[in-house]
């Protein structure tokens, strides 16, 4: 009997927890898992909508797959602005965006930022400068990168812009990113945290897709194969439709 008893009270304290994890369980999800680029694309929007516990910080980020970066460093030679150095960046994220309820240095520790690669202070540790400088030389640089591929609409930070209902299982969640045409294709990720006394206590996940589609998929793969019939096949696009040319000569060429 008294087995049966504690058996039963085995299986009854693990269904409760079942229960409660599925109902604390955190969501995320797009209105759009795929993103076409065609002669018309001039970018897009993506929302990020799902359900979260109550009385949590919220943190969105979409990025990109690591690539490298390679630039060069100018400098004073003679009198004049010269390219002085070659410098490359291994794991850059070719799109970084970031939103969160509250700025994430007051309501998330140091070690949990770094660890989820979350603001720009954790994403310079990330990067991996070559050939390696002194600490603040390999800050101005990283600090110009990042402005860089701002003023380019590929990073990005912001504050609020969250809109958050209280529902009956917690609360929804809704914002609404600009996707920039300047994203090139390859899959990005999409990446909720819900943060609660200084650690992520929760997170969820989605994913994005952009790929090239008909006649700017066609033309780049004749950019890979025929040079010679690309350019002539370029040029009959952008008189035929100028406004989507940038595009096309963007995938003929990668992305850096």
């Amino acid at each position: 009997m008294i087995r049966r008893f504690a058996k039963y009270t085995v299986l009854a304290v693990a269904a409760l927890a079942i229960l409660a994890s599925s109902a604390s369980a955190m969501t995320a999800k797009t209105n759009r898992d795929d993103i076409k680029i065609g002669l018309t694309y001039h970018g897009s929007t993506v929302s990020v909508s799902g359900l979260a516990d109550p009385n949590v910080d919220l943190i969105m980020k979409i990025s990109g797959e690591d690539a490298t970066e390679k630039l060069m460093r100018k400098d004073k030679a003679a009198g004049m602005w010269m390219n002085v150095e070659e410098i490359t960046l291994d794991h850059v994220p070719e799109v970084y965006y970031l939103r969160s309820t509250k700025d994430p240095e007051t309501i998330l520790s140091a070690e949990q930022r770094n660890q989820y690669v979350i603001g720009y202070p954790a994403l310079r540790e990330k990067i991996d400068l070559k050939p390696a400088k002194p600490p603040e030389q390999r800050a101005k640089l990283l600090d110009d990168f990042i402005k860089y591929k701002e003023d380019g609409k590929l990073y990005g930070e912001s504050l609020g812009d969250v809109d958050i209902k209280p529902e009956d299982s917690g609360e929804s969640y809704y914002t609404v990113f600009d996707w920039p045409y300047q994203a090139p294709p390859g899959e990005y990720q999409v990446e909720v945290y819900a943060v609660k006394d200084g650690q992520v206590i929760d997170t969820a996940e989605s994913q994005v897709t952009v790929e090239q589609d008909g006649a700017v998929k066609a033309l780049s793969d004749m950019a890979r194969n025929n040079g010679a019939v690309y350019g002539l096949a370029a040029i009959g696009v952008s008189v035929t439709a100028g406004f989507g040319v940038g595009i096309v000569f963007k995938s003929g060429g990668g992305s850096h």
